[in-house]
């Protein structure tokens, strides 16, 4: 589709990678950078705005202000025109702002990932989180948003692991699990598990390049290990970003058979086998016996 006044297009969002060979892209990964675009910047420039970002109506002229539109798609890797929409109650300023405040605060996120910029809540990361999970190295590779010649904005591997250390008001630290792996989604924006432990069931992300490993591990006792957020008590785990997984080959059932054969068990072929040697010392084996049972001489 060709875009017939270009002098209308304001931005270009250009994606690297092989699911781009062609000059083509995936739909699914169409929709998640659109729509996770146009809403990082709806809530940027409510934040700006001072306005609330939370459940409930939001003001119409500063979600008009950043509303963008997709009119046009180029082969050459993929590029995606977008402009601005028609009638604006603002004036461009509010785009311009919340583009620089995504700008900002992204190259910040790279450097300090410990610390938030201003105005990134936290649905500005769960946002950021969405457009950086589809980064992999066999989909698209790199995503780029330039305006007049200028790249803005650069979704790739380091931006997703800055987004992944990012901490949200929760205690992160190196952990260690083992449980069994159930309930995975394996879509390229989401990318979740859950293994149930002992202390209960936990939930768990990972990056595209674990996702085998997650899928075949389905069903099966796994020792998982990765950064865990902690919620505020500081003992319960929020998440699990995984950075390894192991199956426990140990874990996996046998029958009864293997059992005996590896304890060296073999059937019992006649009573007599269940004797012991004879009792030649009745004192010394009542002795024995009170030993064993931890009582003293005096008891």
């Amino acid at each position: 589709m060709a875009t017939d006044d270009s002098s209308a297009v304001d931005l270009t969002l250009r994606a690297v990678g092989p699911a781009t060979e062609g000059g083509r892209l995936p739909l699914a990964e169409l929709s998640r950078l659109a729509s996770g675009l146009q809403a990082a910047l709806e809530l940027l420039a409510l934040s700006i705005a001072g306005k609330a970002t939370g459940p409930g109506r939001r003001p119409r002229e500063i979600v008009d202000a950043v509303r963008l539109d997709f009119v046009g798609f180029r082969a050459g890797s993929a590029l995606l025109d977008i402009a601005r929409t028609g009638q604006l109650s603002l004036d461009e300023g509010v785009l311009e702002q919340a583009l620089t405040a995504l700008e900002e605060g992204t190259n910040r996120l790279r450097e300090r990932p410990e610390i938030l910029p201003p105005h990134f809540g936290p649905q500005v990361l769960n946002q950021l989180r969405s457009l950086t999970g589809g980064i992999s190295a066999r989909g698209v590779t790199r995503v780029e948003l330039w305006q007049g010649g200028r790249t803005r904005f650069v979704i790739d591997e380091a931006l997703h692991r800055a987004v992944r250390r990012t901490s949200l008001e929760k205690i992160a630290q190196e952990s260690t699990i083992v449980g069994r792996l159930h309930m995975g989604d394996f879509s390229p924006a989401t990318l979740r598990c859950r293994i149930d432990t002992y202390a209960g069931s936990i939930l768990c992300d990972f990056d595209s390049d674990l996702r085998d490993a997650v899928l075949d591990a389905m069903d099966q006792v796994v020792m998982a290990e990765g950064v865990a957020e902690l919620e505020p008590n500081g003992t319960t785990i929020h998440i699990l970003h995984l950075s390894s997984l192991h199956r426990l080959d140990s874990a996996e059932p046998k029958s009864l058979d293997d059992i005996a054969r590896a304890q060296g068990v073999t059937p019992v072929r006649s009573v007599e086998e269940l004797r012991g040697a004879p009792i030649d010392d009745m004192g010394d084996f009542l002795a024995a016996l009170r030993s064993a049972r931890g009582e003293g001489e005096g008891q």
